[in-house]
């Protein structure tokens, strides 16, 4: 039997210094980096032309050299503040200490998706697309403030609240020339890790009944000898396998969609029901199985990313 909904795949936009049109979020991590300033050993700056990046000097007395090409005295640290929402890692997030942030930008081409992920304190996510001769065409404000986890008065009054850490949003209407503005809204503690948008695309008929999903931890558990257990928690990713019927006419046209996405994260929108079926990562493997004169079966092993 098949669910509801086919898997739907986003392949996001790749965010460049030109579609970033506002946002009052700073980008003041470091000093821009000078090729004038002498660095000291451990001594960080930024660059803020196309990369974004926080580096750290390797070398005492560090002078002209460029972080930008020389990896012998400069490391990368992490994105800068602003732009970590789009460097496409749920690890490094993008903080707004005043409770709230917004962000203009401007896509090359429709996009009728989008998704933040990795949210931590965030209440509200207002998003819109505004044309310059339609106005506003799209205008949705989604709450994600904390819940119960149960049904019931006791969890209402003493249960331990969770809010979700993703939305997903996939009723943009697609109209070329707009302007997207995204507006958080949460606690001094707010922090986004990844700000998608794209194209959406379904895949097959519907996701067969039995998808998989659960999560790769990369936290230490060690025992010695003696039998004491070391756990070191870490950071997890999610996973999930999909099997998705697909009309045999179709089956040629999957493949090679599925082929143009390889290492490259997208998000994977599985059960409608289901946030844990909501993936944003690679697909491992994929396999069709011609099975059928006028149906085949795809399976797909999807694994997040950290």
């Amino acid at each position: 039997d098949c669910m509801t909904n086919p898997l739907i795949v986003v392949r996001p936009v790749s965010v460049t210094d030109a579609m970033l049109i506002n946002t009052d979020v700073t980008e003041a991590d470091y000093a821009a980096w000078s090729a004038v300033t002498t660095y000291a050993l451990g001594d960080r700056c930024i660059v803020t032309t196309d990369v974004h990046l926080i580096y750290e000097s390797l070398a005492a007395g560090n002078l002209n050299h460029n972080p930008v090409t020389d990896a012998t005295n400069w490391i990368e640290v992490s994105p800068t503040n602003r732009w970590a929402l789009f460097d496409g890692s749920n690890s490094t997030v993008t903080t707004a200490p005043s409770g709230s942030m917004t962000y203009t930008l401007r896509p090359v081409g429709g996009i009728n998706a989008f998704a933040a992920l990795n949210l931590t304190g965030v209440n509200t996510v207002r998003v819109r697309l505004t044309h310059a001769t339609l106005g506003t065409v799209y205008d949705t404000t989604t709450d994600i403030s904390s819940t119960p986890p149960d049904v019931g008065w006791w969890a209402w009054f003493f249960g331990t609240r969770t809010a979700p850490s993703l939305m997903v949003l996939t009723d943009l209407p697609g109209i070329l020339g707009c302007d997207l503005i995204v507006d958080f809204s949460g606690t001094v503690d707010m922090s986004v890790g990844v700000v998608l948008f794209g194209e959406a695309r379904s895949v097959g008929v519907g996701l067969l009944q039995g998808a998989r999903v659960g999560i790769v931890d990369y936290s230490r558990k060690e025992t010695d000898t003696w039998g004491n257990t070391v756990l070191v928690q870490r950071a997890f990713a999610k996973r999930a396998n999909f099997s998705i019927p697909i009309m045999s006419g179709q089956v040629d046209s999957v493949i090679d969609y599925l082929a143009t996405l390889r290492a490259i994260p997208c998000l994977w929108i599985g059960s409608g029901q289901y946030a844990s079926s909501v993936v944003y990562g690679f697909y491992k493997a994929f396999e069709v199985v011609i099975a059928y004169s006028t149906v085949s079966d795809c399976s797909l092993d999807i694994e997040g990313m950290t």
